[in-house]
């Protein structure tokens, strides 16, 4: 965290300059925002920590709570400080950095205090004690590959939002408020991620493989009905849902294309992101890392070529959907295949005896 909130302030302008965004007032407004946060980095590099290990547990429950907490208070905060409203300075575009640190920081003193409390979970917890090196390298080997596509999922967004910026400033708060909007299925897909992680994970080390099936099984089978859901949300109701946020009639218009393009991909994104916590519930998470990493890769040179079409800035929307597909595609039919190889599972299924009912 420290390292990353270092490159961040030394390096600001050029990120910012990266994007051309070709307004300075908004450059400026961006790299106030991005030096405060980087002083908060720390906490945004915790409370995920602090999560898995709960939900690694099993208490889904509890970081469930302190994270809408965080949020709570964000919300709270974000008005007060942005505008100034009775005893705080309006601070703009500081305030709603500022307010956004001191959220994480309080998630941070929770997560710390229900440790300390915790003590079947957290024996002998001291946070400023080197841990043992060979815990540390096997935290690497597991969650390298995944932390690795998360950086190159953040670079890889990085050049699709510079190549709609030469749409002007409209196309980027499409993709900003579009991306929220999106966050009804990909929130939950993730939340969906975690849980078959734990389930895959806490089955597999009791080797039970039948239950590893089922819990695969019904997992997917709900994220399918979610998916499609989010599929029909999107594609049906764009125009209500992105005027809750934008009042502007033509980042309006932008706002449905977007939403629908993306929406054609939500059942995917959700059978890709189920299917990750699946391996990494078997300590596989090198799978999708592969196949998430050259996907998201294509996206550009795909973005590129389809924008240059008739297509335009809609070309960029459905290289983003379109990748999604492939990776849903891609990762589930991987899963399914390393199952059928493993004289574990070959030839289970949802209908065979040997799947328990519960």
């Amino acid at each position: 965290a420290l390292i990353y909130a270092s490159v961040l302030i030394i390096f600001r302008k050029p990120l910012i300059d990266f994007f051309n965004i070709g307004e300075p007032d908004i450059e400026n407004n961006a790299i106030t925002y991005l030096v405060i946060i980087s002083f908060g980095m720390v906490f945004y590099f915790i409370n995920p920590v602090f999560s898995a290990i709960f939900n690694g547990y099993g208490e889904s429950r509890i970081p469930f709570i302190i994270n809408s907490s965080g949020l709570i208070i964000n919300m709270i905060l974000d008005p007060l400080m942005i505008l100034g409203i009775g005893p705080f300075p309006r601070l703009e575009v500081a305030g709603a950095a500022l307010a956004t640190i001191i959220a994480q920081f309080c998630v941070t003193v929770i997560f710390i205090i229900k440790a300390q409390r915790t003590k079947e979970l957290f024996t002998d917890l001291k946070l400023f004690k080197i841990p043992d090196m060979d815990r540390i390298k096997a935290i690497v080997k597991l969650g390298f590959p995944a932390g690795l596509q998360s950086g190159m999922f953040t670079i890889f967004a990085m050049s699709i939002t510079r190549i709609i910026a030469q749409w002007g400033p409209i196309p980027i708060a499409v993709q900003k408020v579009g991306s929220q909007i999106e966050a009804i299925s990909w929130m939950t897909a993730g939340g969906f991620q975690t849980a078959m992680s734990t389930l895959v994970g806490q089955n597999y080390g009791a080797k039970k493989w039948p239950r590893v099936v089922k819990s695969y099984i019904v997992g997917m089978s709900v994220m399918s009905v979610i998916g499609l859901l989010a599929t029909g949300l999107l594609v049906f109701a764009a125009r209500p849902l992105f005027s809750i946020f934008i009042d502007e009639e033509e980042t309006i218009r932008h706002g449905i294309v977007y939403l629908r393009i993306l929406g054609i991909s939500q059942l995917f994104m959700c059978l890709e992101s189920t299917t990750a916590g699946a391996f990494n519930g078997l300590g596989k998470t090198i799978p999708p890392s592969i196949v998430g990493i050259s996907f998201n890769a294509l996206r550009i040179p795909a973005a590129l070529i389809l924008s240059a079409t008739s297509l335009g800035l809609n070309g960029v929307w459905w290289a983003v959907s379109i990748s999604s597909i492939f990776k849903g595609t891609v990762l589930t039919t991987w899963f399914i295949l390393m199952l059928n190889r493993n004289p574990e599972t070959k030839g289970l299924s949802i209908a065979s005896r040997d799947l328990p009912n519960t």
